[in-house]
Formats: structure tokens, sequence, C-alpha cells
């Protein structure tokens, strides 16, 4: 008999029961991440631009700045605003280190992505928008790469895609230190990503790009760029989040 296997398998199932089957924001019994209570302070993006799926008034409309520029990717998932539960969780994430907080988190995007796939295609490739490696050892993590292992993770358990897995290394680099997008305004941000970002690999031909949130899309726009001058013909976006202009 294979001890360390039975061992493994053990804590595994201790683990399990003791904390997969609860909520985890209200540790209320549960046989999913959220509980059904907590899922409804989860704001759904449901009125959005059909192409970008920035939050507008009215669903299925193609807002006024994709009607000027249309934005290179060919699809975008983001199917939460960024507010409310969300905005708390991600900051938390981000700024107190809280990463039990990105399993909820993933575990929604995950079930948007398993629908919106159920009829075509899945990438062939998953990436993701990296920190600058002096944010990374400021914090000690990349937060888009935890998020993204996670996410596949989910995408592997409930699927039958087990081809889908992160690339390592992220074929994307940030190369400039810039200022954090949260502390800048809107024109700031979309000056930023400029020449921030460099592709070192060659890419597949039909890639996923994950970022935690969407706000200006300038930085996933430069990134999407990049990806199709290093090969890729279609670049599908995955966002938790979108963020809304402040009047909505």
């Amino acid at each position: 008999m294979d001890w360390k296997t039975l061992s493994t398998k053990i804590l595994n199932s201790v683990y399990n029961r003791l904390f997969l089957t609860q909520c985890y924001l209200c540790d209320t019994k549960s046989k999913h991440p959220l509980c059904q209570h907590c899922r409804k302070g989860f704001t759904k993006n449901t009125f959005s631009c059909y192409h970008c799926k920035h939050p507008t008034d009215t669903q299925n409309i193609l807002c006024g700045q994709c009607q000027i520029s249309l934005p290179a990717y060919q699809n975008c998932i983001a199917p939460y605003r960024f507010e409310g539960i969300v905005k708390i969780l991600i900051h938390s994430i981000k700024f107190n280190q809280s990463s039990h907080h990105i399993r909820p988190l993933t575990y929604l995007l995950g079930e948007e992505l398993i629908k919106e796939y159920s009829s075509k295609p899945w990438p062939e490739q998953i990436l993701y928008v990296p920190s600058h490696p002096s944010r990374i050892k400021e914090r000690g993590f990349c937060q888009t790469q935890i998020m993204t292992k996670q996410l596949i993770k989910y995408l592997q358990t409930y699927t039958t895609e087990k081809h889908i897995k992160i690339t390592h290394p992220n074929p994307i680099k940030k190369i400039k230190d810039t200022q954090a997008q949260h502390l800048l305004n809107k024109k700031e941000r979309l000056k930023n990503p400029k020449n921030n970002y460099l592709v070192d690999q060659s890419i597949a031909k039909h890639v996923a790009l994950f970022d935690d949130v969407m706000t200006t899309g300038s930085t996933i726009e430069n990134c999407t760029k990049l990806l199709l001058n290093s090969g890729a013909e279609q670049v599908d976006i995955w966002v938790i989040a979108r963020t809304p202009d402040k009047e909505h």
C-alpha cells in the first residue's frame, strides 16, 4: 500500500469537508464557494456594450467609444461591475494580501466562461496581464498570476478541457514600473500603458488574456495589439469586473 498517497487523499478529504463546504464570505454551509445569499451582493454587468462590456444604461448596444474606435480584441467576458462587494474583495486581495478571496471571484468568472464556451472553441493559450517585478516584490505576489492559476484549476475541474493551462513563463512582460492605475485619473490612465509591455514569445492563434478589472481598457488594448503582432489571430478578454462611469 502506498501510505504517502493514502495520507494525501485523507488530508485532502478532511480539508474539503472542513473548508470547501462553506461560503467563503459568511461561513454558512454551502456546496459552492458562495452561498445564494452572498451571491446577491455581486452586481452583474447586465447592461453593457456588447463588444467591450463597458457598463451602460441600455443592454446590447455599441458604446460611443467602440463606435469611434473598435478595440482589437474579438470577445470580452466581464460578468460583474467593479463596485460593492466585488470592489472590496479585489482591493482586499491587492492591498491586504487576502488571497482567500480569490477563489469565490474566480469561481464566479469560471461559471460565466463555461457558459460562454459551451458552443464554441476554448482558447489554446491562457495569458494574464502581469505586474512589474518591483510591484511584485513590494506585494510579495502577482495577483493576476495567482487568480489565473486558480481560475484554470476551476476550469480543469468542471470542464473536459484538460489542455487549458497557464503559460509559463508568461509571454507578456511589464517593462516599465508605472504609477498604480487606481491613483490615476481617466486621462492619465489612457496614456499610462503605452510601451509599458512587451511579448517575448510566439503566441497561439487563439488566446485568452486575463485581468482582474478593466477600467478604461487601455492596458488590455495595448496587450492585445502586442499579442496580435506576435502571432495571435483571436484574442478573448477575461476580466472579473468592469468599472462603471461615476454617474452609473
